[in-house]
């Protein structure tokens, strides 16, 4: 009898039975995990750590929807995980919850690169419409202009990745609607800008995103761990650890973090050990990376990839051709990019900017314009 109970209990603590794996979701045995999905990507807390300027700064712009007026569009700049999305995400919920039932769509530009698509996601977010499909880039925003009564919002997510960023002109035509949009760096999104966009957004918003303080993170993964761990499942110097580990970066640390409450759960444990640690932080570092690139369409994985796959991203950001690549000889190598040249200072004025943008690198003593592969391959390496 005491055989078959001590069997039952090893199986309990395997991985495949710890409820970890198939039902990540689920309150385990052991009680380490409590609620997974506050662990998600798009989990939006409650509160907003550490970003009270960038929030103000967003509800400003988008204060004149209040009065019935359209918003002023804004743009969020900043490397991965420090809250952009976040932000945006908090300051339209606050704006929902002033004025109820303003229209609001989501895209994710890095799934919905062309302009169509875009498109298509307003039309059935923003208005309610399912478009047609096949349905012609004029038709689309015939719809969208049609079915939008008063102002909306649409939060733009890596817009610097829209294959066609035309669209940003198209939205800036159709009456009350504005936009929030996400990137990384702002001499990305502008490089491909032809004169006709860039004229219409060089007025909006700036709002600039550093990475977070380790106290910052810290206070971000307490919170977490207090809504989707059990009691006294984690320590606060199991945090900071995390939180110093991750070098500003919060993403990777709501990763890592959840990663070593399945490692405790796996093995039985009731709490975190600071020993599972360094490796949640390596694992979940795989985890965010795969994840990114499982995210890329077939152009920007080729891209990420380079001709023929044989491509190597270094710490530039760029691709190289391996060693023995025949691609190192004659016109087909790929040189390395020297740095950016610097975009011209901004003009602040009521939290606005004026960009005098010079999108260009210098190759060669001559100058050319940042090609979208270079910046998308930038934004990978930036998880690799």
């Amino acid at each position: 009898m005491i055989s078959s109970i001590v069997r039952l209990q090893t199986i309990r603590n395997r991985p495949e039975h710890s409820g970890v794996g198939l039902y990540p979701h689920v309150v385990t045995d052991q009680n380490v995990i409590r609620d997974g999905t506050v662990f998600d990507d798009d989990h939006l807390p409650s509160s907003i750590v550490g970003r009270n300027r960038h929030m103000n700064e967003v509800t400003d712009a988008l204060a004149p929807i209040q009065d019935g007026f359209r918003a002023e569009n804004c743009f969020l700049f900043g490397p991965s995980g420090v809250g952009k999305t976040t932000v945006a995400k908090a300051a339209v919920r606050e704006l929902r919850q002033e004025v109820l039932e303003v229209p609001y769509a989501y895209v994710n530009c890095c799934q919905d690169y062309t302009r169509n698509a875009v498109l298509e996601q307003i039309s059935r977010d923003l208005v309610g419409a399912a478009p047609p499909r096949s349905a012609s880039t004029g038709r689309l925003i015939d719809r969208i202009t049609a079915d939008l009564n008063g102002p909306g919002v649409v939060i733009l997510d890596e817009v610097d990745q829209l294959r066609e960023n035309k669209v940003l002109y198209n939205l800036y035509e159709i009456r009350g609607l504005s936009w929030i949009g996400i990137a990384n760096r702002e001499v990305d999104l502008l490089a491909d800008l032809d004169e006709r966009v860039t004229s219409r957004i060089s007025v909006a918003y700036r709002v600039n995103f550093d990475t977070y303080g380790e106290d910052a993170i810290t206070e971000i993964l307490s919170r977490r761990a207090r809504e989707g761990l059990g009691p006294n499942a984690v320590g606060e110097d199991v945090l900071a650890r995390i939180a110093r580990l991750s070098e500003g970066d919060a993403r990777q640390a709501i990763a890592a973090l959840w990663v070593a409450a399945r490692m405790a759960s796996r093995e039985g444990l009731s709490a975190i050990p600071g020993r599972l640690v360094e490796d949640a932080v390596a694992d979940a570092e795989r985890e965010v990376r795969q994840k990114t690139i499982s995210k890329l369409n077939a152009h920007q994985a080729c891209a990420l990839r380079g001709p023929r796959g044989g491509g190597r991203t270094h710490p530039e950001g760029t691709l190289r051709a391996l060693p023995g690549d025949p691609r190192r000889s004659g016109d087909a190598a790929v040189p390395p990019r020297e740095p950016l040249a610097e975009v011209g200072a901004l003009q602040p004025r009521r939290g606005r900017a004026t960009p005098r943008v010079e999108a260009v690198q210098s190759r060669r003593g001559r100058p050319f314009r940042v090609d979208s592969r270079t910046a998308l391959i930038r934004r990978v390496h930036a998880v690799v």
